[in-house]
């Protein structure tokens, strides 16, 4: 299913490019944020791949993965995660985003929002139904799962709570970036 692929390779651009105010508490994303967000992908991948070499990513990704009750968020997770374990390499990933007009902060705030709109439009787009399963999703479903399961569902219940909350004008804005968004995906779904 492409929904399914979509997730797998957003999971794996999340983990670097993968708590704090819901995205309806923050002032609306624009058009332009999103273009500097897409913009800075690339240049970001680079620096990805170079912590994967040195076999950073793991920790990071540890950490980006939203734990029960915590809100989908990410890259300002692996932001956060990158400053605690790597501070060098979080200075180098402000240099490249600063190139984009972003802190890494705000980068990392705006890959959050920008991603997970582009989430629930694809949703939208491809299979509505999707998203309509997504609203009637109950956790209780988590009782009746195994342990060793409960973990991953907890992170896709975040998931689906933050793309089931989207702001329309996230969506707005992010609409006008995802052809930008759905090359740079096919791209890491195929190199992946």
């Amino acid at each position: 299913m492409m929904f399914q692929r979509i997730m797998i390779a957003a999971a794996g651009a999340f983990v670097l490019l993968a708590a704090g105010a819901s995205a309806a508490d923050q002032k609306p994303l624009t058009e332009n944020q999103a273009k500097r967000f897409v913009a800075s992908l690339e240049s970001v991948d680079a620096m990805r791949d170079r912590l994967d070499a040195e076999g950073k990513i793991d920790n990071i990704e540890i950490a980006t993965k939203p734990k029960a009750g915590e809100a989908f968020k990410p890259y300002s997770k692996a932001v956060t995660a990158l400053k605690d374990k790597y501070p060098a390499d979080h200075a180098r990933l402000a240099k490249i985003v600063k190139t984009h007009g972003f802190s890494a902060k705000d980068w990392g705030d705006a890959g959050d929002r920008v991603m997970i709109a582009y989430m629930a439009l694809k949703m939208q787009d491809e299979d509505p139904r999707t998203l309509q399963v997504v609203q009637t999703m109950d956790k209780s479903m988590l009782d009746m799962v195994p342990p060793e399961m409960r973990a991953q569902l907890e992170s896709t219940f975040a998931m689906m709570e933050a793309v089931k909350n989207v702001p329309e004008a996230d969506k707005i804005a992010v609409a006008s970036v995802k052809g930008g968004l759905d090359a740079y995906m096919d791209k890491n779904a195929e190199a992946g």
